[in-house]
C-alpha cells in the first residue's frame, strides 16, 4: 500500500503536467493517457482507480453472510489463563498479531508445495474485517500467472507458544475447489528454507476443510526426519453435527496440546489424538513439544480437493469469529 503523502505527490506531478506552460507563456492542457487519479475505471484496475496495479486497495467487497447461529466456547476454563488472542474486532488486520504470506510460494515453495491455484495477497478484496470476523475471500481474479486469489497470513516471530488450548471459532466457504486450512508450524520452519524443518520440525493442522465435501474436516499431524522418504502423516476425519454442514453455521475447531499429547476437537467433541506412541510406532521421532506459530490460509484447488474450482462459485469466504490460546496457570 502506498502511504498517503505518496498518493498526494503523485497527484500534484499529474496536475503540474496538466496545467505547465507552452513555450509561449500561456497553459494549455494536455491530455494524458489513463492513470489511478482519474475518476475513470480502466486499465487493469477493479474498480475506479483502484486495485490491479494502482496502489490503492478497492474497499471490501458486498457484506457476506455472517453466521447467526452456532457453537460457541468460553472466555475462561478452570485451570487455564487466556494467554492470546484475536476477535477481530479492529478496522484492519492486527499486525503485531499477523503477517501476510504473499505470492505463489517462489521460489522456496513454488504453489506453496501442493500445485495451488491461487495467488496470495494482502489487497482488501482478499482479507478484511467485518462484523467482528475476519473475512478471507478468494476470487477468480487473474494474478502473475494465477486465475484465483486469496490470503494467507501467519504468526511467525509474533507469537509462537508451546502447549496450551486452542479455540477457533468459524464458518467455512462452500465452493468445490476450496482448501481451508487452519495449522501451525514449528517456530524454526520458514517458506524460504522449507526443506529444512518440513516434515522435521512437525506440522499440526488443527483443521482442514474441502468445499466438496460441506460435512467433512480433517485433524492432522505431519512429521518425519525427510521427505518424501520418512514422510509420515496422521489424519482422523470429523463429520459434521446435527445435519447441519460447516459451511452454514460456526463451528469451534479446538486442539488440547500437552507434553507428548495432542487432542483434536469439534464443538468440545474430541476425535483424535497423537502421541510419541504414535510417531515411534512408524520409526519416526516425536517433534510436538517445541514451539510453534499459526497459519491461516484459503487455498484453491491443489493436491488435496478431489474438485477442480469453477469460476462462478466464486468470490467464496472463509469466516472466522475468533482464535484463543489457554494455557496452564
Amino acid at each position: 500500500m502506498v502511504p498517503s503523502s505518496l498518493n498526494r505527490l503523485a497527484y500534484f506531478f499529474i496536475w503540474g503536467l496538466l496545467v505547465q506552460c507552452s513555450s509561449n507563456g500561456t497553459t494549455e492542457p494536455i491530455e494524458l493517457g489513463a492513470s489511478c487519479f482519474d475518476n475513470v475505471q480502466n486499465g487493469d484496475e477493479e474498480e475506479v482507480d483502484c486495485g490491479g496495479s494502482c496502489a490503492r486497495p478497492c474497499e471490501p467487497p458486498e457484506p457476506v453472510g455472517i453466521p447467526t447461529t452456532g457453537y460457541t466456547t468460553p472466555l475462561e476454563y478452570s485451570g487455564y489463563t487466556l494467554a492470546w488472542s484475536d476477535e477481530f474486532d479492529e478496522n484492519e488486520l492486527d499486525a503485531t498479531k499477523w503477517s501476510f504470506h504473499l505470492g505463489d510460494g517462489c521460489p522456496g515453495l513454488c504453489n506453496w508445495g501442493n500445485n495451488e491455484e491461487q495467488y496470495f495477497t494482502d489487497s482488501a478484496d482478499n482479507l478484511y474485517l467485518q462484523q467482528g470476523n475476519l473475512i478471507i475471500t478468494a476470487r477468480n481474479q487473474f494474478e502473475s500467472g494465477k486465475n484465483y486469489t486469496s490470503s494467507r497470513i501467519h504468526t511467525d516471530d509474533t507469537f509462537e507458544f508451546q502447549f496450551g488450548r486452542v479455540d477457533i471459532r468459524a464458518s467455512m466457504p462452500s465452493a468445490p475447489g476450496t482448501w481451508v486450512a487452519l495449522f501451525m508450524f514449528n517456530k524454526e520452519y520458514t517458506i524460504a528454507d522449507p526443506d529444512a524443518y518440513w516434515p522435521s520440525g512437525g506440522e499440526i493442522d488443527i483443521m482442514e476443510y474441502l468445499g466438496e465435501n460441506k460435512d467433512n474436516v480433517l485433524g492432522t499431524a505431519h512429521y518425519g526426519t525427510d521427505f518424501p522418504a520418512n514422510h509420515h502423516f496422521d489424519s482422523v476425519d470429523f463429520s459434521s453435527l446435527n445435519g447441519v454442514s460447516f459451511d452454514e453455521e460456526y463451528y469451534v475447531f479446538s486442539i488440547i496440546w500437552e507434553e507428548d499429547s495432542i487432542t483434536w476437537l469439534v464443538n468440545d467433541v474430541a476425535y483424535h489424538t497423537i502421541s510419541p506412541e504414535t510417531t515411534q510406532g512408524n520409526g519416526q521421532p516425536y517433534p510436538f513439544n517445541d514451539e510453534f506459530y499459526f497459519v491461516f490460509a484459503l487455498s484453491v484447488g491443489g493436491n488435496l480437493p478431489s474438485a477442480s474450482p469453477s469460476p462462478a462459485d466464486f468470490p467464496d469466504s472463509l469466516i472466522i469469529d475468533y482464535i484463543r490460546v489457554f494455557q496452564e496457570e
